[in-house]
């Protein structure tokens, strides 16, 4: 088992037994060793989510899916939708409660607890009003929900005092350690729908590919001399292909973009009439929009299965016929993520830089910069160092910004 992974197990222990200040130390450490541990994000993200800094969370899960294609995270992510108002409830119970709207403020709070988000502070202020209530055994449990995850939580510990000072409790509170392990699954939500590509436009009634068969060149006969005379081969006849103008044409009108691919790479530079050339002109035409979105959208969904090989082949196909199109953005970024997650570090720099050098001020600079600076970690030093300073300058607030980052810019 390498480092990261068991620096993981150590955060998902600290964060079951309740130090959950220590679990994000840890997941940190776990990240800066293996980007690629989603585990170890997930967590990370996990946490941030329980103590409220939805934002954070947020930016961990999207990093996830992003770079490792990662399906919980993405789970997370959309689950993370209905959670926006909370905050909102939250603020306003707050206000209630400094006003003694007591009752109305737990109304609030009971709204926010139907999710986990912000669990902590929740909880808090939930045992709170409990207290002014006299409702101590309600108030008992919400300070265990707290510490729970977090020992050393200072309003959970000021709510046990005020119940130790009223004699409801002795000094000491069960927190059922037996139940310890039950609090990772709370952020669990059934999601009904399945992972969702980047690209949302690829239709999902996409005739099947079919193969292409490529004509045979016809060979002539051996000539066959009587008795025990040597065998001559008669000269070669090669054939010229035949412009499959009616099967191409047919594809056209179905849409099958895998052979319309390969007759276009067969026929380009090849030597065909002028009405040939008018029936390749409607191929290049349909494979520029349609095509480019068809195996953009196979190309993801291969990714999102981790079906690499698969995924690099589509989105190649993509990359080559769509300079022109809206996804070609999102095409080089996802390519360089499909040798990324392959360990080939070569081809994954080369569409990185690409996209680092056409889009920076895109979506996913942040991330590539990243991927950059720690691929070329091993192989050139000043080159990490560069990639390292220009995400803290462009990013100062990233997530990316840990422990890697800075002693690269040291070095």
């Amino acid at each position: 088992m390498d480092r990261s992974k068991k620096i993981y197990i150590k955060a998902s222990n600290k964060y079951n037994n309740g130090y959950i200040d220590k679990a994000m130390d840890l997941c940190e450490e776990s990240i800066s060793l293996d980007i690629k541990n989603a585990a170890s994000i997930n967590l990370k993200g996990l946490l941030h989510y329980l103590k409220g800094d939805i934002d954070s969370a947020r930016k961990l899960w999207k990093m996830n899916h992003q770079i490792n294609n990662d399906g919980v995270s993405e789970k997370y992510l959309a689950s993370t939708k209905s959670d926006e108002s909370r905050l909102y409830t939250y603020e306003k119970a707050i206000s209630l409660i400094k006003g003694l709207y007591i009752n109305e403020a737990l109304d609030l709070l009971e709204q926010c607890s139907e999710s986990d988000y912000n669990y902590i502070n929740v909880n808090n202020y939930k045992a709170l009003c409990y207290i002014k209530k006299g409702q101590y055994d309600k108030a008992i449990d919400s300070i265990e929900n707290v510490m729970k995850i977090d020992k050393n939580n200072s309003m959970a510990k000021e709510n046990k005092k005020v119940l130790v000072k009223c004699g409801v409790i002795k000094n000491k509170i069960d927190t059922k350690q037996a139940i310890y392990c039950l609090i990772g699954v709370l952020l669990i939500i059934v999601v009904t729908f399945g992972s969702t590509a980047i690209f949302k436009k690829v239709k999902s009634n996409v005739a099947k590919s079919h193969s292409a068969k490529t004509s045979k060149v016809n060979v002539e006969k051996v000539a066959n001399n009587n008795g025990n005379k040597a065998t001559k081969e008669a000269p070669k006849k090669i054939q010229q292909e035949a412009f499959p103008a009616d099967k191409i044409k047919s594809d056209i009108q179905n849409k099958n973009f895998d052979n319309l691919y390969d007759d276009y790479i067969r026929w380009k530079d090849k030597n065909i009439s002028n009405d040939d050339k008018e029936v390749i002109s409607s191929v290049i035409n349909i494979l520029k929009n349609e095509g480019v979105e068809y195996f953009y959208g196979k190309g993801d969904g291969y990714i999102n299965s981790q079906d690499i090989p698969n995924a690099k082949n589509n989105l190649t196909k993509a990359y080559e016929i769509g300079s022109d199109n809206y996804l070609y953005p999102h095409i080089i970024y996802m390519l360089g993520t499909s040798f990324y997650l392959s360990s080939d570090p070569q081809n994954a720099i080369k569409y990185y830089t690409q996209y680092d050098e056409k889009y920076g001020t895109d979506d996913y600079e942040e991330t590539v910069l990243y991927a950059l600076a720690t691929m070329y970690k091993d192989l050139d030093k000043d080159k990490a160092a560069t990639y390292a300073q220009k995400l803290v300058d462009k990013y100062p607030k990233s997530i990316y910004n840990n422990s890697v980052i800075k002693s690269l810019i040291r070095k």
